[in-house]
C-alpha cells in the first residue's frame, strides 16, 4: 500500500471509530454522573472500567492519526505565546486523575526565574507531549512512588524534565524506545505495560517539529529522566 493510500486508510478508520467511541464514552459518563439509574457498587466499578477503556481507545486512535499526519507532513500547528506556569497548570489538570488513581506522588517544580516567562508553542501539541511522557512514567511506576515535572531556565531556553523513580531504561535500549511500536522488555515490567508503543514516537516527532530533541538519562534501580529545551520569548 502506498504512503498516500495508507494515510487515507488511517484517516478513514479514525473517523469511523471516533463517533461510536465518543458515544460509548458519553453514555457511560451519563450513567455514572446522573442519578437517573440505581447503579450498584459492582456495576459502577465495571462501568468505570469501561469508561477508562473507552478513553484509552480514543487517545490511542488520536495518537495513531497524529503520528501518521506528522510522518506525511500533514500535521498543522497553531502557535501561540503561552506562559510556562499556566501551561504546567493545564498539564497538571490533564493528568491529575490518572496520577491519583495510581496513588503516585506527583510534583511540579518551576524555576522562580520562569514565573512570567512565555514560549511560542502549539499548546495542544506540547500538552500531549507531557501527557504521553507522564502516562509512560505512570505505566512503569509503582504506587507511592514519585513523578516530577521540572522547568528550569538555561540561558535563553526553558528546560523541561519529566522524572520518575520507576523502571530504568538500559542504555543500549534508549534509542529503541522512540521507534514506532517499540516495547522494551524488562523483568520488572508490570502487567499493565501494554500498548502499541507509539507514545514516545509521537513525543519525539512533536518535539522535533518544535526544533528540539528529547534526551533520556536513566540510572539503574533509581530513576529515568526525559528532557527537552524550548526557546523562551525575550
Amino acid at each position: 500500500m502506498s504512503k498516500n493510500k495508507n494515510d487515507e486508510f488511517i484517516s478513514i478508520v479514525w473517523h469511523e471509530l471516533r463517533t461510536p467511541l465518543t458515544s460509548i464514552r458519553w453514555y457511560i459518563s451519563m450513567i455514572l454522573e446522573w442519578d437517573m439509574w440505581d447503579v450498584s457498587p459492582e456495576a459502577r466499578k465495571a462501568l468505570n472500567h469501561c469508561y477508562d477503556s473507552s478513553v484509552r481507545l480514543i487517545n490511542l486512535v488520536n495518537d495513531v492519526l497524529a503520528l501518521s499526519k506528522i510522518e506525511s507532513w500533514k500535521m498543522e500547528y497553531y502557535m501561540q505565546e503561552v506562559m510556562i506556569t499556566e501551561l504546567l497548570k493545564l498539564v497538571y489538570n490533564d493528568v491529575f486523575l490518572e496520577i491519583e488513581n495510581k496513588w503516585v506522588n506527583f510534583e511540579i517544580e518551576i524555576d522562580k526565574n520562569l514565573k512570567w516567562k512565555e514560549i511560542n508553542i502549539d499548546p495542544d501539541k506540547i500538552r500531549q507531549v507531557f501527557i504521553n511522557l507522564i502516562n509512560n512514567a505512570v505505566k512503569f511506576t509503582d504506587i507511592w512512588w514519585k513523578i516530577i515535572i521540572k522547568a528550569s531556565k538555561v540561558k535563553n531556553k526553558v528546560k523541561f524534565e519529566v522524572i520518575d523513580n520507576g523502571i530504568w531504561i538500559p542504555k543500549e535500549k534508549i534509542k529503541e524506545i522512540f521507534e514506532k511500536f517499540s516495547q522494551i522488555e524488562s523483568s520488572m515490567q508490570r502487567q499493565n505495560t501494554t500498548g502499541l508503543g507509539i507514545w514516545l514516537a509521537l513525543c519525539k516527532n512533536f518535539i522535533k517539529d518544535f526544533w528540539s530533541e528529547i534526551e533520556v538519562k536513566s540510572q539503574v534501580w533509581e530513576w529515568s529522566n526525559f528532557s527537552f529545551e524550548l526557546n523562551l520569548i525575550s
